[in-house]
């Protein structure tokens, strides 16, 4: 009776934490959607040049905020503990540590985006066009920093609602925007490309003072965070974070590197393909970003009870938010073979390029369900402290995916075929190797438990 009493504690923290972070992230995804669409209605090569744009920025940005998930595990950590001063100290230093990797992104794609577009073999006019984009966009890494240790913060307490309320209201705002300057709505000129870049930017810097005040004031957090201590950096005690978060950050930058190269291959096979790839691996993140909330949740639970010792129910929990991911990855597979044309057609008018993506998108939902393995039980080995695992696994993800896709795209001939069947190879490989390290190589997992990560607070 203990135990089902104890299930179905978890099962509701599970689900008190997903939640907001899906909703947040739906949100978040039909913005990009709406977005996308309103260029892609007015000029095609707007389409493909917003999808270059956001493979290396989205690269930057994702693993910008892999990095902070290592202040959300060694908070999670602190609370399971019951050390809410060692909490409070990394969640104070956090702020000026996690800020410094971004300034220095901002400056790169402000001034150097050109060359790496023509690097990704991006041609005329859609360089023109993704450059001008991405020099705009580049301003919210100003403040990615703070939003990001902001949402690490709470995600490691296990408080997703503010991010859900914020992430919606800063989505709606920037669809708002991108309908006013992309059209140019209320005497504002019609600025096409570059106004939805705006309207991602100013929208972005309101979500700012609401993370803020909330993080800072509010009484659900556990712990006082002290503004002096925030300008009073501590480099020792960033350097635990850092440390944890590092792998975390090289294995998303090494997954966005072997995207680059897909982006590269196809670039050179038909200026639309990379557009076509991007958007189709848009429409199945919305299988990801309905189950990313139980990955998540996975990471601050298995971090909790970490922290707490109790590490066969962080193994437990995790196992049960992957069981709650899969069944959404089965409810999205029955939509997308339903409706595929339907959903092509929400973001192009060509025939065409439905009719050609259609076959494509009911092949993704093969791929769904050991990317969802991936996912959750990457997430749940972070939260017991093994970032390096991932990162491992990773490096040998990128080089099969870039030296599968090469062979398969260019020896074979296989177009877009050859990058999806190597997506679900990669998946498929990785997904059976984590879950057999995260069953049957658990005892290696603990081996730097949460002590050996404690700084003295004194």
């Amino acid at each position: 009776m203990t135990e089902i009493l104890k299930d179905k504690t978890h099962v509701k923290k599970i689900f008190t934490i997903a939640i907001p972070i899906i909703i947040q992230q739906l949100s978040h995804q039909m913005q990009v959607w709406v977005d996308r669409a309103m260029l892609g209605h007015i000029n095609p090569e707007f389409f493909s040049a917003v999808g270059n744009s956001l493979v290396p920025y989205f690269a930057v940005v994702s693993t910008i905020v892999a990095i902070c998930s290592g202040t959300t595990i060694l908070i999670a950590q602190s609370i399971g503990a019951k050390d809410f001063t060692l909490s409070r100290r990394y969640a104070e230093c956090s702020f000026i540590g996690n800020g410094i990797f971004p300034l220095i992104a901002f400056f790169f794609f402000f001034f150097c985006s050109k060359w790496l577009f023509i690097l990704m073999g991006v041609q005329s006019p859609v360089l023109e066009y993704a450059t001008s984009y991405i020099k705009i966009t580049s301003y919210n890494l100003l403040i990615i920093g703070i939003i990001a240790t902001c949402t690490s913060i709470l995600q490691g307490i296990g408080l997703t609602r503010i991010i859900m309320v914020t992430g919606v209201i800063t989505n709606v705002l920037n669809i708002l925007f991108d309908w006013i300057f992309i059209y140019g709505k209320f005497g504002f000129p019609a600025m096409n490309i570059e106004g939805a870049a705006l309207a991602t930017v100013i929208s972005n810097f309101v979500a700012v003072p609401f993370f803020l005040i909330y993080v800072i004031k509010r009484k659900k957090i556990p712990f006082k965070i002290k503004i002096r201590n925030i300008f009073k950096f501590n480099f020792s005690l960033y350097k635990c974070i850092f440390k944890m978060g590092l792998p975390s950050g090289g294995e998303y930058a090494l997954w966005s590197l072997g995207n680059l190269f897909i982006v590269s291959f196809l670039n050179r096979i038909d200026i639309m393909a990379a557009g076509i790839y991007t958007l189709l691996f848009s429409i199945k993140g919305l299988s990801v970003i309905l189950y990313a909330g139980f990955a998540h949740a996975g990471l601050t639970l298995a971090g909790q009870k970490t922290g707490e010792n109790e590490h066969k129910q962080a193994m437990n929990i995790v196992f049960k938010c992957l069981s709650f991911a899969l069944i959404v990855c089965t409810a999205v597979t029955v939509i997308f073979c339903l409706f595929p044309k339907v959903i092509l057609g929400l973001f192009t008018l060509d025939a065409s390029l439905v009719n050609f993506a259609s076959p494509f998108l009911l092949f993704l939902t093969l791929i769904m369900f050991p990317q969802a393995v991936n996912i959750v039980i990457g997430y749940g080995i972070r939260g017991t402290g093994d970032t390096r695992w991932m990162f491992y696994s990773q490096i040998f993800g990128t080089v099969l995916v870039i030296v599968l896709s090469y062979i398969l795209i260019f020896i074979f001939n296989l177009g877009l075929w050859g990058v999806f069947i190597t997506s679900l190879a990669d998946e498929s490989i990785r997904g059976i190797i984590n879950t057999l390290r995260f069953r049957k190589g658990r005892q290696f997992f603990f081996l730097r438990p949460f002590e050996a990560n404690k700084v003295k607070t004194e």
